[in-house]
């Protein structure tokens, strides 16, 4: 899929993430994603730190729209496991970005390494994620 019918397709399914989350997919190609969030107070543990949840929730976004950059298949394929190392605290401050790539497309299962950047371009998180591929 190009990064229009991406953008579209997840507006229209999931408006919960992408219309009401400040949340916005910059780039989508050729197995990798790049996506921006703009942290707003229901982002935040006390401390003004981005919570847990929302970074998790970030990786797997990027990791969905890094696999329907390769195809529209992957419309149906769901995270069957995601590990999230947590490396320093997101700050609020300014925009954060989430990158992933599909490291191996399978016909059954697909794996993706996410990492998390803060304001500051400094790495927040890194995650690994597999996917279920729908049944051909």
């Amino acid at each position: 899929m190009q990064l229009d019918e991406i953008r579209e397709f997840l507006s229209g399914e999931f408006p919960q993430v992408f219309r009401t989350h400040r949340l916005s997919v910059e780039e989508a190609a050729a197995g990798r994603a790049r996506l921006h969030l703009t942290p707003q107070d229901i982002h935040l543990r006390p401390g003004a730190v981005i919570s847990g949840p929302t970074i998790m929730m970030l990786a797997d976004a990027a990791g969905y729209v890094a696999l329907l950059s390769l195809g529209a298949e992957a419309k149906m394929a769901v995270t069957t496991n995601l590990t999230m190392n947590f490396l320093r605290a997101g700050r609020l401050g300014g925009d954060i970005v989430q990158t992933a790539q599909v490291i191996k497309p399978g016909r059954r299962l697909a794996v993706i390494v996410a990492e998390t950047f803060g304001p500051d371009q400094a790495a927040i998180a890194h995650a690994t994620m597999t996917y279920a591929m729908p049944a051909a």
